[in-house]
């Protein structure tokens, strides 16, 4: 439970921070796909994350949709965890964003993935 409101997350989440290289494709266009965003990603849980970007549309393809609203988005990404680690791929679809606190000018989307990524999951739960 918030202090406002009933927590709607399903799954653990865990506080862990890594650089995330994301793109955006067109739902619409799907041969459309923006060039590579770098962000941070954190707030993990082994159906989704929360994604800290300097850019909300890059090449113009906004994260979560197209033009009105119609058509969604996806998403692809390439966690690279904190300490090494091989790279993870995620990808899935944006169900929420807002402007972020910081840095400045800067938003932050969640993510919810398309399947579960074991490879996440086992660097989620190592302690």
């Amino acid at each position: 439970m918030t202090l406002f409101s009933k927590e709607r997350r399903k799954k653990e989440r865990k506080q862990r921070m890594a650089h995330v290289v994301f793109t955006v494709q067109s739902g619409k266009h799907p041969k459309r796909v923006s060039s590579p965003v770098t962000a941070t990603a954190k707030d993990f849980s082994s159906v989704g994350m929360s994604v800290v970007t300097p850019k909300i549309a890059p090449d113009g393809i906004h994260v979560m949709y197209d033009t009105l609203m119609i058509t969604s988005n996806r998403v692809d990404a390439t966690i690279f965890p904190e300490g090494g680690g091989a790279p993870i791929r995620v990808s899935g679809k944006v169900i929420w964003f807002r402007s972020a606190d910081a840095p400045e000018g800067s938003y932050i989307f969640g993510m919810q993935f398309d399947e579960p990524s074991s490879e996440l999951s086992e660097w989620l739960y190592l302690e």
